[in-house]
C-alpha cells in the first residue's frame, strides 16, 4: 500500500534521516513530504540535501518545502554577494560543505534552497513549515508566517480550514506531546512533526518524527549523529 508521510527538521542529522528512511521501509510507491529545515545546527546540512537528491534521482516521489533556515542561508549568500554585512554562515553549515564563507557552497545548493515552495495542499491536509496566520485574509500568501509563525493555533478558521489538517514543524515539542495531538485533531485539526531531532542531549527532544499521513499514525527515531 502506498503512504504519504512528512518529515521536518531534519536540521543536518543526515545518518538519523537514513535511519528513519529504513526504519519506515520506504518505497517507490511512497510519496515524502520534507516540510523544510534541512541545514544548520546538525553535523551534515549537505547530507541530508545530498540524501534528498539521491532519493529523487532514484525515482522515490520527494516534495521539499522551504524551512526559516534555508530562507536564511539563501538571505545570507546573497548578503555575502553584495557584501551587506558580515553573514558568513552558519558554522555547521560551512564545516559539511568544507567552506569557511558561504559563498564556497555550490550555487546549486543555493538555488535548490532559494526555489523552494513555501506550502503543499494534498487530500486532507495542508502541509507547511511553521503555520499559519488566521489573522491574514488569506494565510497562503503570508509568506513570512508559513515559515516564521509560532503561537497560531487559537486563531485558527474553521470555516476557512474545512476538514483539513495543518501538518507543520519548526516548534519543537516533546515526542509525548506530538503523540497527544495525533488523537486530537477533532478538537485541534494540526500536527507538529518536529519533536527537535538535533537535540541530541536532551530529555524532552532527540526524536526525529515521521507522521504517515495515510495511516494517521507518527514514527519516531532517536538521534545517532554521535554514537
Amino acid at each position: 500500500m502506498s503512504r504519504a508521510i512528512a518529515l521536518s527538521d531534519i536540521h543536518g542529522c543526515n545518518r538519523t534521516l537514513v535511519s528513519m528512511l529504513d526504519h519506515l521501509a520506504v518505497s517507490q510507491a511512497d510519496t515524502l513530504y520534507f516540510l523544510g529545515d534541512y541545514v544548520d545546527r546538525g553535523p551534515d546540512s549537505k547530507g541530508v540535501i545530498d540524501t534528498i537528491w539521491r532519493l529523487q534521482s532514484e525515482g522515490y516521489q520527494v516534495h521539499c518545502l522551504m524551512g526559516n533556515h534555508e530562507a536564511i542561508t539563501v538571505y545570507d549568500y546573497e548578503a555575502a554577494h553584495m557584501q551587506r554585512g558580515k553573514r558568513v554562515g552558519e558554522a555547521n553549515l560551512l564545516a559539511s560543505f568544507f567552506a569557511e564563507n558561504i559563498l564556497e557552497i555550490p550555487e546549486e545548493y543555493i538555488n535548490w534552497m532559494r526555489d523552494l515552495p513555501l506550502y503543499i495542499e494534498i487530500p486532507g491536509y495542508i502541509l507547511v513549515h511553521a503555520g499559519l496566520n488566521f489573522k491574514h485574509p488569506d494565510p497562503l500568501s503570508d509568506a513570512e508566517s508559513l515559515i516564521w509563525i509560532r503561537s497560531w493555533y487559537e486563531s485558527i478558521n474553521r470555516d476557512w480550514l474545512g476538514d483539513r489538517i495543518i501538518v507543520h514543524g519548526h516548534t519543537p515539542m516533546p515526542v509525548t506531546d506530538a503523540k497527544a495531538m495525533l488523537h486530537n485533531h477533532l478538537e485541534l485539526p494540526v500536527q507538529d512533526i518536529d519533536t527537535g531531532a538535533v537535540f541530541y542531549n536532551s530529555h524532552v527532544f532527540g526524536q526525529l518524527c515521521a507522521f504517515d499521513l495515510t495511516n494517521r499514525a507518527l514514527h519516531f527515531v532517536p538521534n545517532i549523529e554521535f554514537l
